[in-house]
């Protein structure tokens, strides 16, 4: 179950009021669930046609990232739970396309180049950053994606849906 504690109840009043979010919880306290719920909630209610962009340290992170979603969205009732089987459902993305919402979770590159296009290709008005400090090239990648994200953001905003940064770390 999901308890409130500061760390949560600041990620989402933060979040909800679109104040550029760091929060760095020690491990095994919730810091992973409750960015989680967060996302579960934007993808199957509060977003459409948003694109959520994650960078995280490495591949076993986006597996266990990816599978922590899947598995609250697993826990909805089924009326809730919008996926059917023409939804993403990898360990790269997942997709609710009843709603055209995506959260996808990239991962860092050594070289400054290919580190410059993962920043380029997470233009969107969600940006999420979990590990940064322990990213290579951590300051090109999400430089880039922020830079970029002027605009979707604005959109987000005349629209009234969600938008905003969040960097997490333990």
């Amino acid at each position: 179950p999901l308890r409130a504690n500061r760390g949560n109840i600041a990620l989402f009043w933060c979040f909800f009021n679109h104040a550029l979010t760091f929060l760095i919880q020690i491990r095994q306290t919730g810091k992973s669930l409750n960015l989680s719920m967060l996302n579960v909630a934007l993808l199957s209610f509060l977003c459409r046609d948003a694109i959520i962009n994650m960078i995280t340290k490495d591949e076993k992170l986006r597996a266990i990232d990816i599978q922590r979603i899947k598995d609250i969205m697993n826990e909805l009732p089924p009326y809730l739970d919008l996926r059917t089987k023409k939804d993403a459902n990898n360990t790269e993305e997942i997709t609710v396309k009843a709603l055209g919402n995506h959260y996808k979770v990239n991962l860092p590159q050594a070289s400054k180049k290919l580190a410059y296009n993962v920043g380029r290709g997470m233009t969107s008005p969600i940006f999420e950053s979990d590990e940064g400090p322990y990213q290579v090239n951590c300051h090109i990648s999400t430089s880039v994606a922020l830079g970029g994200a002027g605009a979707a953001r604005e959109a987000a905003e005349r629209a009234g849906a969600p938008y905003g940064s969040i960097f997490t770390t333990t």
